[in-house]
């Protein structure tokens, strides 16, 4: 049986000005042409352009449903405060983010309130709260599933207004799919396998690796003993078969985990 063409969603702009029609159309052209994490980085600031909100990060998340499990494969940091995303891997916040639970479950385009209102546990208020600190208070989650890879992408947007965050979604929820395309394209899945065998804390510690950090200088930043960091670095070493941190970094760095625009 054919399957059903959808519709053009004429109805989604006819409330945008002339300027932000000529954005979308950009945003999709690049969103065609992409090839590279640079192209990425470019279709981001884009989009960052057209919706309003000063934090902006994207990435791909492996999903097992039969365990019931998520991990993080690549994160693409545009905006969004370097210490919230090493407190979200280090305290495996993934587990409890009422967003990111609503998104692997429907994929669909969300504004974050609503997920918000929805938290009922203990652990999913505190986890609001210490979000909101970060000033991620409003905001809108959109992105696609690919079930022959088993990933998602997702694309979030915070700080803009609630009403501007209703009035983009729609545009956004239409541009989901191109913007997945195109970071799927420049995601490999064999890295994945090698890089998810990492802890979060190991995660951290290599992303400290990579803005140069020294152990003892990470050890303060993590509130570890420096012994602890050797710990962390030595398996990594062995989990991505390197024997530098130049060369480890370059290995994240090639396999998209620690892609930061």
């Amino acid at each position: 049986m054919e399957r059903p063409k959808k519709s053009f969603p004429a109805k989604v702009f006819e409330d945008l000005s002339k300027r932000e029609l000529q954005d979308f159309l950009e945003i999709l052209h690049y969103s065609i042409e992409a090839e590279t994490d640079d192209d990425i980085s470019r279709i981001l600031h884009l989009v960052k352009k057209l919706v309003p909100g000063q934090q902006l990060i994207a990435g791909v998340i492996q999903i097992d449903h039969l365990k019931g499990d998520h991990q993080f494969s690549k994160i693409v940091n545009i905006s969004y405060h370097p210490n919230w995303i090493h407190r979200y891997l280090n305290n495996n916040y993934a587990e409890v983010d009422p967003v990111l639970l609503s998104h692997v479950n429907t994929f669909r385009t969300q504004v974050w309130t609503n997920a918000f209102e929805s938290a009922k546990s203990k652990k999913e208020k505190e986890f609001i709260e210490e979000a909101k600190s970060y000033g991620l208070t409003n905001g809108i989650t959109t992105g696609r599933f690919e079930s022959k890879r088993s990933l998602a992408s997702f694309f979030s947007f915070a700080g803009g207004a609630i009403d501007d965050n209703n009035h983009y979604a729609p545009a956004l929820r239409c541009l989901a799919g191109y913007l997945h395309h195109s970071l799927m394209k420049t995601t490999s899945s064999p890295a994945f396998h090698c890089i998810n065998g990492l802890s979060p804390r190991e995660l951290s510690v290599l992303n400290w690796m990579k803005h140069g950090k020294t152990n003892w200088e990470i050890s303060r930043i993590l509130g570890v003993s420096e012994r602890t960091v050797r710990f962390h670095v030595e398996g990594i070493f062995s989990k991505l078969d390197v024997t530098s941190r130049t060369q480890a970094v370059a290995m994240a760095m090639e396999n998209g985990l620690l892609t930061v625009c």
